[in-house]
């Protein structure tokens, strides 16, 4: 998945006032995307699958100008990330700003990565440049990560949304069956696990029931935690669940977020997530069609 990068790319998001060296990564977000150099980008459309091939991102040294504000990020093995929050920077030759949905299946993946994380804190910074309780404008904490206001001493923490992929079945002796689902309004949906957002004063076992009742009208029992994974194009921490359908098989279709849903057997899966190296959602999907039960079990 996104986060797998290997022993050489050991993630560590500990906050310290570093200060920016010229060969430290900088990373910038304007215009929807990343700045970054990019050798081939396919299709605007995420869900096609399409993506970078191989990414660059700038060093400080890349950069005509350096920016005039810059915060440690993370560092992955011994490369260390630092966020420009300026509104502009002086783009390297070659460099452009590639959208980050693009990006889903770029090489080398630690960049990829970092690039995805790295536009979750930025849009926590930007979003809160202003006290939400008094209106004053906030400051960066000097020796950890929060925003505090000078004014009235609120802290604001990042923003992480905790929510749950659901993997539905239904096991009968040899037939062994999962429902997938494709989203309303996307031109080029791939095929997906039920999912969603876990709500105020909600356990993430009742947020599957929920979501899987509210989608595709299923009860669900002898639910089962698989893993979970940060998914930063949308500040989500995903948690993945087995489960197995309780009582009448039929799907209801919620048709204000789904377009189709149906039970697919293990040899009639679509392909397409086979390559998918990067989603919760694929390899969960990828291990039932290989394993069937014993995916779980």
């Amino acid at each position: 998945m996104i986060q797998e990068v290997g022993p050489e790319h050991v993630f560590d998001n500990r906050f310290e006032p570093h200060e920016c060296g010229l060969d430290d990564y900088v990373l910038h977000y304007a215009q929807g995307g990343c700045l970054a150099r990019v050798t081939h980008v396919g299709g605007a459309d995420a869900d096609a699958g399409d993506s970078g091939e191989e990414v660059e991102l700038p060093t400080l040294a890349d950069l005509p100008r350096p920016p005039a504000r810059l915060t440690y990020a993370f560092s992955l093995g011994e490369r260390r990330f630092f966020l420009a929050l300026d509104d502009s920077v002086s783009a390297p030759r070659g460099f452009a700003y590639a959208p980050v949905s693009w990006l889903r299946r770029a090489e080398p993946q630690h960049l990829l990565f970092a690039v995805a994380t790295g536009s979750q804190l930025d849009r926590w910074y930007r979003a809160n440049r202003f006290c939400g309780r008094c209106g004053a404008r906030t400051e960066l904490a000097p020796r950890s990560r929060e925003i505090v206001c000078p004014e009235c001493a609120a802290v604001v923490y990042p923003k992480i949304c905790p929510g749950v992929i659901c993997a539905v079945t239904w096991c009968d002796g040899d037939d062994e069956r999962i429902v997938l689902t494709r989203y309303a309004g996307r031109t080029t949906a791939l095929w997906a696990l039920v999912a969603g957002f876990t709500e105020v004063g909600e356990p993430l076992e009742d947020t599957v029931r929920r979501e899987v009742m509210e989608e595709v009208g299923l009860a669900v029992k002898n639910l089962r935690f698989y893993k979970s994974q940060p998914w930063s194009f949308t500040d989500t921490l995903l948690v993945g669940f087995w489960c197995e359908v309780d009582g009448d098989p039929a799907i209801t279709l919620d048709r204000t977020e789904l377009k189709e849903a149906r039970w697919f057997s293990r040899a009639e899966i679509p392909l397409e997530r086979t390559g998918d190296r990067t989603s919760l959602t694929g390899e969960m999907i990828e291990r039932f069609r290989l394993m069937g039960r014993a995916a779980w079990a």
